[in-house]
């Protein structure tokens, strides 16, 4: 809902330089909290007051504001920019600890990410280069999350939150960070309230309903779920956005995640603080955490900060690593290598790719499209001889005595 319109402005976008890395097809396609990137970003200028011109040229009389098509951007930070800059030419700049963890995602991309072009004068790429850095204030937060094993000796890791979000998603691992970081404020906006009188009506009816001030206990009471969805009764969905047509099956547990049109859980899977597209699939006993799922992908094994592109699929007891042991996480971009935020990052599995049962990948990985992925020959039991008996392994696919 529009808040205020603003008069006088008018915004759109200019193109990334920038060529994907581990997705595929157009930046405004990509998943960012459930929907279309595009379409989130049109809607965060729009509910901003702004009059956004999709394609065409921009008017020259009036200011400008300018996102790179692969930038992620919330309605919190348009407002925030357009209420620093001044009469010129200025760019988005953020500081605090939010500054310095998406410089460390930014991998060598110094950006403009999003700009104001002053009245009078065409847009060049020369005016969105030169713009004037602005600092603006990130109101961050910092909110700790657990993991599921201990990493660097610590058992949760603190991250910088803040609604005013503006990060690029060329990468797959900067995909995922968008959807991480936008997640708890989305949530926050949608579910508890975006003013203090929305948090206190709803959080005493949650409060009400569960008979409880425990927050996992008012969580199951605090969530949105869309039509004809179907949720078994024994399921367990606490804090959750929930599109329509969705299945959630028998003793799932899904927490604190974005499940976008006809997605799904199946029976005894876990899905915590992730994203899942539309017609997504999170198999029978699977676990997904800190994830993004793209749409009509699957998985069926065992994910964290991970990635899977559009028709992806993880088979069941295929594992998709997010630690190395010890020995810190790298990244590929742009034929670089780049240390992980964190020294943290699971693995991205490209557009219609099937990593198979029994397969597992290292971590910071990214696996090209259109692959099918099965585990070693070595380890498939293909001839057994006639007279085997007693301890036996597998060599060369063959069974023999140890």
């Amino acid at each position: 809902m529009v808040m205020r319109k603003r008069t006088g402005f008018v915004a759109g976008r200019f193109e990334t330089p920038l060529k994907p890395e581990g997705l595929s097809g157009p930046a405004a396609d990509r998943i960012w909290l459930g929907r279309a990137l595009g379409e989130r970003v049109q809607w965060a200028f729009m509910e901003a007051g702004f009059d956004f011109v999709e394609s065409g040229p921009l008017p020259e009389d009036c200011g400008r504001f300018l996102v790179r098509s692969d930038v992620a951007i919330t309605r919190d930070a348009v407002e925030a920019f357009a209420d620093v800059v001044g009469p010129s030419d200025a760019r988005w700049e953020v500081g605090g600890r939010l500054g310095n963890f998406l410089a460390d995602l930014s991998f060598g991309d110094e950006g403009p990410w999003l700009v104001y072009i002053a009245p009078g004068g065409p847009i060049t790429p020369d005016r969105i280069a030169n713009a004037e850095p602005v600092k603006v204030d990130g109101k961050e937060r910092l909110l700790e999350f657990p993991l599921s094993e201990e990493h660097h000796g610590a058992s949760v890791v603190e991250l910088p939150i803040s609604d005013r979000l503006v990060m690029p998603t060329s990468h797959w691992l900067q995909l995922l960070w968008a959807n991480l970081l936008g997640l708890g404020p989305f949530l926050w906006r949608n579910l508890v309230g975006s003013n203090i009188l929305q948090v206190f009506i709803r959080g005493t009816w949650a409060a009400l309903k569960s008979g409880s001030l425990r927050p996992h206990r008012v969580g199951r009471h605090l969530g949105r779920t869309g039509k004809r969805c179907r949720i078994h009764p024994s399921a367990v969905v606490e804090g959750c956005w929930i599109g329509d047509d969705v299945e959630i099956g028998a003793n799932a547990v899904v927490r604190g995640s974005i499940l976008a049109a006809g997605a799904s859980v199946e029976d005894l899977a876990m899905v915590e603080f992730s994203v899942l597209g539309p017609g997504a699939i999170v198999q029978r006993q699977a676990m997904v955490k800190y994830s993004v799922l793209g749409p009509r992908s699957a998985a069926g094994g065992l994910m964290q900060l991970g990635t899977l592109d559009r028709a992806a699929a993880l088979k069941r007891t295929g594992v998709l690593m997010d630690v190395s042991f010890g020995q810190g996480v790298r990244v590929r971009c742009g034929g670089r290598f780049y240390a992980a935020p964190l020294d943290m990052a699971g693995v991205c599995v490209g557009e219609g790719t099937t990593v198979g049962a029994g397969v597992s990948v290292a971590a910071g990985r990214s696996i090209p499209a259109g692959l099918k992925i099965v585990p070693s020959p070595d380890n498939l039991v293909v001839r057994i001889p006639d007279d085997i008996d007693g301890l036996v392994a597998v060599h060369d696919g063959t069974l023999r005595r140890v």
